[in-house]
């Protein structure tokens, strides 16, 4: 299959919610998860690539963003209400085979979670730009959860979006205003993914994951030391492995999908030898 292998929306309920996904592929399935107020577009660019080495990559919109509707029409506000939705996501659309799950920043996050509450169902994991446990955020984001009182959020979630990209991608523009166009989403989603981000924490939970773990973090990033990052490993332990990605910040898969997707594969084909290259 070709890199230009066509990315096809599609709609499942989960939850009894509407549920959007992006696929392409045939193969074992890989189940990709977005950053914190984003949606399935950024990883437009690796699904193709993943196609290409055999794999099925599907790209969900969390519930309340982008073309997902909310849960009971409320924001989640924990990454374990984030992974369970995603656990019975996999279930449903990957019936008959395990996928390998794919995360980045609170999408790393809810890696860790599924790792942690249900590793036996997946393949491998791959948390991205996460970490076992949450970063303290002050003032703590629900307290800025009505617009009139934050009228700043959506300007800081755009922010800390686009600064938080590798150095030669800050660098080209174009790449730039697309990552914040992927950031111009709903303020409540976004509020309840950073409670979510800020509250987690899995580290008693790790001793016992029953599939390889690759934990991803880009050099260039700031907002997951890496120390944070090693330290995380070692709580799952010889599961896991660690790989720092040089000149990469906070979104692997829209940096370097190539990289990334080769990086995936290898991993997994080395670990599981469940993968076929295309």
């Amino acid at each position: 299959m070709s890199t230009d292998a066509p990315i096809t929306g599609h709609y499942v309920s989960i939850d009894g919610t509407r549920t959007f996904y992006d696929a392409c592929g045939e193969g074992t399935p890989v189940v990709c998860v977005h950053t914190a107020g984003a949606d399935s577009r950024e990883y437009q660019y690796l699904l193709p690539l993943l196609a290409q080495r055999g794999y099925r990559g599907l790209a969900l919109d969390l519930p309340g963003h982008s073309r997902s509707y909310p849960v009971g029409w409320e924001p989640h506000r924990t990454i374990n209400q984030h992974a369970e939705f995603v656990h019975r996501f996999a279930q449903e659309v990957c019936v008959g085979s395990k996928p390998v799950m794919i995360g980045c920043s609170i999408g790393g996050c809810i890696a860790f979670d599924l790792a942690a509450n249900h590793s036996e169902d997946f393949l491998a994991i791959v948390p991205m730009e996460g970490l076992a446990w949450g970063s303290p955020i002050l003032p703590f984001p629900a307290e800025l959860e009505r617009p009139a009182w934050s009228t700043a959020w959506k300007p800081f979630l755009e922010y800390a979006a686009v600064e938080s990209l590798g150095k030669p991608m800050l660098a080209d523009p174009e790449k730039v205003k697309e990552l914040w166009w992927q950031h111009q989403n709903a303020h409540q989603a976004g509020n309840g993914d950073i409670q979510g981000w800020a509250s987690h924490d899995v580290r008693d939970q790790l001793g016992d994951v029953r599939c390889p773990v690759l934990i991803i973090k880009g050099a260039d990033d700031f907002w997951v030391p890496e120390p944070l990052i090693r330290l995380s490993a070692e709580l799952i332990g010889e599961q896991a492995e660690v790989r720092i990605l040089p000149d990469i910040g906070h979104y692997p898969m829209f940096e370097d999908p190539a990289g990334l997707a080769e990086l995936v594969d290898a991993f997994v084909s080395s670990r599981t030898g469940a993968a076929a290259a295309g």
